[in-house]
């Protein structure tokens, strides 16, 4: 294990170790692909030992699994921030779709791809880190449906279809599309999917990125 640095408490360096692993895996991750990534090689890039990664995840998929929550735990606290001084539904709505359209065009590829390649059981574990993403959208849909903005409908399944509309938009983000572009048509459909009028003078310029990407 590397040394500790000074001031630094055992649980801040074991915090700070596994930091630098999931980092490293995930650099290794892009430069070798799934099948390549190996733990030693992790280990290498992160300064610790084999066993030192071992005693933190015992596999690759482990290493996947905490990277993935830790990514959402850290996007969803950045969406309770840009949503906690907006009360209209539909601004609601847009920022977190926006929020997640630029999130999806940061990223260098996508661990659903690699869902598959899990075993059945990491697949459930992996699938579960999304729900709070699906408990969020649910709740923003169900506030405009009580509110009288959107129609009224099943909260929980227009989440799932606004999810799913999002989420195919990721390949031509990730491929390089201006993410303004893809705001530009994915919004609006949603939006008239849950029957706002769009545009509207209610929400702000859809063609702005969100705060922490300016």
């Amino acid at each position: 294990m590397p040394k500790l640095t000074g001031g630094a408490t055992t649980a801040e360096h074991k915090i700070a170790t596994r930091e630098a692993m999931l980092d490293a895996f995930i650099r290794e991750l892009h430069e070798q692909g799934w099948q390549n990534v190996k733990l030693q090689t992790v280990a290498q890039a992160a300064g610790v030992s084999r066993t030192a990664v071992y005693n933190y995840f015992p596999d690759k998929s482990a290493l996947l699994l905490a990277w993935s929550t830790r990514e959402m735990d850290r996007f969803l606290l950045l969406a309770e921030r840009e949503l906690a001084d907006r009360e209209n539904p539909v601004d609601r709505i847009e920022i977190l779709v926006k929020l997640t359209l630029v999130e999806f065009s940061l990223q260098r590829f996508t661990g659903i791809a690699l869902v598959e390649l899990l075993s059945a059981q990491d697949r459930e574990s992996f699938l579960e880190h999304i729900v709070p993403l699906s408990v969020l959208v649910e709740q923003l849909v169900q506030e405009g449906v009580d509110a009288g903005v959107f129609v009224d409908s099943d909260a929980a399944a227009s989440a799932q279809l606004i999810l799913a509309c999002v989420e195919s938009r990721r390949p031509m983000l990730m491929a390089g599309d201006r993410v303004d572009t893809v705001v530009a048509t994915t919004v609006p459909f949603i939006m008239r999917a849950l029957g706002v009028s769009w545009p509207t003078s209610l929400t702000a310029d859809p063609t702005d990125r969100p705060a922490h990407d300016r």
